[in-house]
């Protein structure tokens, strides 16, 4: 690498992405976008809108919610989640120790701490959580922030349009119902056909995602708490023991503030780390290729052939684990071989 290292988040983040490779993704996400506009419509033309007004507080509350979802349901979906670039290439040679736990075998890209090959996305992602189909990308370190105010904003909707359609309809069910009009003459407890219909296919719509993205956020919780992605939980793996509030400024790129609130892009500081993780791998891959090949150097003879020229010993040097360069990351711990510890340091 040259002295004056390229910046990897403009590389990354600078191109369009969008994940084609899953069908099921693709229509999800399209299915959510239509959900969500499905009970705004429903909101506004047979609840809000003639019981309160489009403009009234209500009205405006709801919209900002809604729009504040959706929003960050598109960024999550079209912002690259944070790949590793395809030309940083792991340095050689290399144990089969070292290139089984920071190189990918399918790219031969490096991987840094967290990371892992996505199969949907056919890219190595930082902090790699899961891939979600309902938002057709991967949930990694430049997205998890727009995922998490997606639930949130969409949680919000829930309540709102269950809270709403509920009390119509506790409302509507007392002895002296109160008339407001509608705009084309029918009432609030007269409803229309098409207006009974939409509105219990959109109370249900509430229900059920009020438990989905309760679900999903209490998953996400418990990966930030234990500031260990989802896909690290399945292998035994487990981060350091850090408090929540540093795991949180993490996720969200920066300390607390109103912005966490706001599906803005990837700060500076979660960009400079994200160069770090990467380069700090890279760094430790060459010094682990360098000692590799000083030690295959000046390695003495076994059985009378140099073991830089004996396959054999060679193996069993690997298997040994004779490299003793230490790992850079703080975040994760590093046993011999270079695995993750399954504990924090």
């Amino acid at each position: 690498m040259g002295q004056e290292r390229r910046r990897l988040d403009e590389t990354e983040l600078k191109w369009p992405w969008w994940v084609t490779g899953d069908c099921c993704g693709l229509v999800c996400a399209y299915v959510t976008g239509i959900l969500h506009f499905f009970a705004y419509y429903v909101q506004m033309k047979y609840v809000i809108g003639p019981w309160f007004g489009v403009f009234s507080y209500a009205g405006i509350a709801y919209t900002c919610i809604m729009m504040l979802a959706v929003i960050s349901h598109s960024l999550c979906r079209f912002t690259n989640p944070g790949t590793v670039p395809l030309y940083l290439m792991a340095p050689k040679p290399l144990e089969q120790s070292v290139q089984r736990e920071f190189v990918c075998k399918r790219s031969g890209v490096i991987k840094p701490p967290t990371s892992h090959w996505c199969s949907e996305a056919q890219r190595v992602v930082v902090k790699m959580d899961h891939y979600c189909p309902w938002v057709n990308n991967v949930v990694g370190m430049f997205t998890q922030k727009y995922f998490l105010l997606f639930l949130f904003y969409t949680f919000l909707c829930c309540v709102f349009s269950g809270f709403t359609l509920g009390s119509r309809a506790f409302m509507c069910s007392r002895r002296s119902r109160h008339q407001i009009p509608f705009a084309g003459g029918a009432t609030l407890c007269n409803p229309a056909p098409l207006d009974v219909i939409l509105s219990v296919i959109n109370f249900v719509e509430a229900v059920l995602f009020v438990l989905f993205t309760g679900c999903m956020g209490a998953d996400q919780f418990e990966a930030i708490s234990k500031n260990t992605p989802y896909i690290d939980r399945l292998q035994g793996k487990r981060g350091k023991a850090r408090p929540l509030s540093a795991n949180l400024t993490d996720v969200f790129g920066e300390p607390f503030s109103l912005k966490w609130f706001l599906p803005l892009p990837p700060p500076e500081q979660q960009r400079q780390q994200f160069n770090k993780m990467c380069y700090d791998t890279y760094d430790h891959l060459a010094e682990c290729a360098k000692a590799f090949q000083k030690e295959a150097e000046q390695a003495v003879e076994v059985d009378g052939v140099p073991v830089a020229a004996n396959p054999a010993a060679q193996a069993r040097r690997r298997r040994n684990g004779s490299a003793t360069v230490a790992g850079p990351h703080s975040g994760y711990a590093y046993s011999k071989g270079y695995t993750y510890s399954n504990g924090a340091n």
